[in-house]
């Protein structure tokens, strides 16, 4: 091949890395843009000891593997973004050995763009553990607002009423592994008042324009009601936080009755990442430059030279 040929290849070889390098670049966002589902796991069975718990999915070549050690009663945890599949949830006592049958596995879908919570109850058969799987809203409340709902995980209590003092009743008479509908609270610092029976707790619950929150009520090792608030959706400070606002008046209502998973032991969620941007795109722009400007400089010699 003559010096001028290969100055030519070199050229054309430039302008195709540079090509591929645009539509990767255009493509790569695309595909880190997918969506993902979201899901989080409670451990809410005061009848059951620390557990291990294992997501394993979803489905198919590219299945991977999330574990957490030792979660103990009330634990939740936060949401873990996952890619939409089936999945499959693995559960046995803390410290066990994991090449072991597990005493649980259930499997549950993850749809694109949903959010779900696995709670797991003492309400099988005979006060056995059970989860239910229960579908978040994450929608911003109305402006001014944010969303509030009740897990009522305090075993063993007579039924829960929740009340906001000077706002609305945020659930009555709810029993043990109760999950109720979303109710909109004006955006301040709320006194809660909680009773069971005899039992009765009061706290504080900020609640900030735009938020999601979930309160979990449960008991602590002296019996005594405790109350989590758990931020599924983080909001912003509102003025006047801690002064009269504006409430709706409508009891939260119960939400719709949860999907069941096999019975067994209790499980607790994990964390993940998501992949970060490639640098291949960068790479082939890089070498396809100087191949270009090669290919450039033989065809102005030649049009000199003509």
């Amino acid at each position: 091949m003559t010096a001028s040929r290969a100055r030519r290849a070199s050229g054309l070889a430039g302008l195709v890395l540079l090509a591929c390098a645009a539509l990767l670049a255009v493509a790569s966002p695309a595909v880190a843009a997918q969506p993902v589902g979201k899901l989080r796991l409670g451990h809410l069975s005061p009848s059951t000891h620390a557990v291990d718990a294992e997501i394993v999915g979803p489905e198919g070549p590219s299945s991977t593997s999330r574990r957490v050690a030792s979660a103990t009663y009330g634990t939740v945890t936060g949401y873990l973004d996952l890619a939409p599949g089936r999945y499959a949830i693995v559960m046995r006592p803390a410290g066990s050995d994991p090449s072991l049958p597990a005493p649980l596995s259930a499997g549950l879908d993850v749809g694109a763009g949903s959010a779900q919570s696995l709670f797991f109850f003492d309400s099988g058969p005979g006060g056995q553990p059970r989860g239910e799987l229960v579908a978040d809203d994450l929608a911003a409340p109305p402006a001014g607002e944010g969303k509030v709902r009740l897990v009522q995980a305090a075993g063993g209590t007579a039924p829960l009423q929740a009340l906001a003092v000077d706002g609305p009743r945020l659930g009555t008479d709810l029993g043990y592994g109760t999950v109720t509908g979303y109710a909109p609270v004006g955006a301040r610092t709320w006194d809660v008042r909680l009773s069971a029976g005899a039992v009765t707790a009061a706290a504080p619950l900020a609640v900030t324009a735009g938020s999601v929150t979930t309160v979990v009520v449960t008991r602590n090792a002296a019996g005594a009601l405790a109350v989590t608030p758990l931020t599924d959706v983080a909001g912003r400070p509102a003025a006047g936080a801690t002064g009269p606002a504006g409430a709706a008046s409508t009891p939260a209502g119960a939400a719709a009755p949860p999907r069941q998973v096999p019975q067994g032991g209790v499980p607790a969620g994990a964390g993940g990442t998501a992949p970060g941007g490639s640098a291949l795109p960068l790479v082939l722009a890089l070498a396809g430059a100087p191949l270009l400007v090669l290919g450039l400089t033989a065809a102005r010699s030649r049009r000199r030279g003509a």
